[in-house]
């Protein structure tokens, strides 16, 4: 009688011990797979944040270059951060559409690395550049992510690795490594969101446990003292601007576009009266000056009638110099043309005294002085034609 070898059975022990195995390995890789993705998700994340961080502080720190397209300091400003790897590629349009200045990084990159770069950066990034409320350029920029690749890599790698060891110490351990992980990735997060919200550029990310991570934060304080730097380059950049924009070099007096501006302001609604006078002065016998002495000497003259002119400033007054020997002046406490008549008298005294040009070297000066009335209802045109028709008839009388 022939006897069948039976198979040999499994132990309960064997069956449970596959089961457990089997199921071990399911949740691990399912762990695996959540960890992957949501690391991915918090990197597109963050990057998306970096990006507008990195645009707006960029797009600032270009206004001024936009607006008298300076090739020059864009192309700069742009290729120091390109050259940080802090993007792929910047492109600077003016208004009209002309390339004001471009930075690009060219590498190859494999099918996969090219997938996930056009996952994280789908488009370019249109950043409008705008001053005084109107759109004067535009920034088109595509962000950086090479570090992210590493990144990636040895997050692969530390989660492979993380299998194995959970798989022999248990999965008590992976809910600890994705806590972590999750801790880590929402400190950076958190971090950048509140950078974003409140411009506070004096925080920073703290030490990390995890190498990776504190690798990442590195990288992450990096920039946020790279934007705290430009941001401060962008502030006294723009008060220096603020100063050149509006300031006479020469004298020290308002320019032609300071003293447009607050006559403006003494016409708006927000003026502190309803009407003042506008002086129009200009210097007498200038160019025999020049001619005779030099420019040296016709500049210390227009210094000298800048000092006599700015002691009569007072309030919401101003005195300018609006371009060669003319100057003008804001007059918001005069109540008639008597008392204008008044001051220009007083004003004529100041210059009767001789403007000393060199060591015991003296010249005559004097100015021609026209005035006129100025009323919320006028135009700024207008106000500055009547005093300019005043002077120049007083000018043709002198003669």
């Amino acid at each position: 009688m022939l006897h069948l070898k039976r198979k040999s059975k499994s132990s309960i022990r064997k069956k449970i011990r596959k089961v457990s195995l089997l199921n071990s390995l399911l949740n691990l890789f399912a762990c695996w797979v959540l960890l992957f993705s949501t690391a991915i998700y918090f990197i597109k994340d963050y990057e998306q944040r970096n990006m507008d961080l990195l645009s707006t502080s960029l797009s600032s720190s270009l206004i001024a270059a936009t607006v008298f397209e300076d090739s020059y300091n864009a192309s700069r400003k742009i290729n120091a951060l390109g050259q940080q790897q802090m993007f792929d590629s910047a492109v600077l349009y003016a208004k009209d559409g002309h390339v004001i200045a471009r930075w690009e990084h060219s590498q190859k990159m494999s099918y996969f690395w090219s997938y996930l770069h056009s996952w994280l950066y789908p488009n370019k990034k249109k950043i409008e550049i705008i001053h005084d409320q109107q759109v004067v350029g535009w920034l088109f920029i595509v962000g950086n992510d090479s570090y992210l690749f590493n990144f990636i890599l040895y997050s692969v790698l530390i989660l492979t690795i993380g299998m194995v060891l959970i798989f022999l110490f248990s999965f008590v351990l992976s809910s600890i490594m994705y806590r972590k992980i999750l801790v880590a990735m929402n400190q950076i997060t958190t971090k950048i969101n509140h950078v974003i919200h409140t411009k506070d550029f004096t925080k920073r990310l703290p030490d990390n446990s995890l190498k990776e991570f504190q690798n990442f934060s590195d990288n992450v304080n990096s920039l946020i003292s790279e934007i705290e730097r430009l941001n401060g380059d962008l502030v006294h950049e723009n008060k220096s601007l603020a100063i050149k924009a509006y300031r006479d070099s020469l004298t020290g007096l308002d320019n032609r576009a300071a003293f447009i501006s607050q006559l403006q302001f003494m016409l708006s609604e927000n003026g502190p009266c309803p009407s003042f006078y506008i002086l129009f002065m200009d210097g007498n016998k200038f160019k025999q000056i020049n001619d005779t002495w030099g420019h040296a000497a016709g500049d210390k003259v227009l210094q000298e009638v800048g000092n006599r002119l700015k002691i009569l400033v007072k309030g919401e007054d101003c005195v300018a110099r609006l371009g060669g020997d003319e100057f003008a002046m804001i007059l918001s406490e005069m109540e008639s043309d008597h008392q204008v008549e008044a001051f220009i008298s007083g004003l004529h005294e100041r210059f009767q005294s001789p403007i000393e040009i060199a060591d015991g070297q003296t010249v005559s000066f004097s100015l021609t002085i026209g005035f006129t009335l100025a009323n919320k209802d006028e135009e700024v045109s207008d106000i500055l034609l009547r005093a300019d028709s005043h002077m120049y008839r007083n000018k043709k009388t002198e003669r």
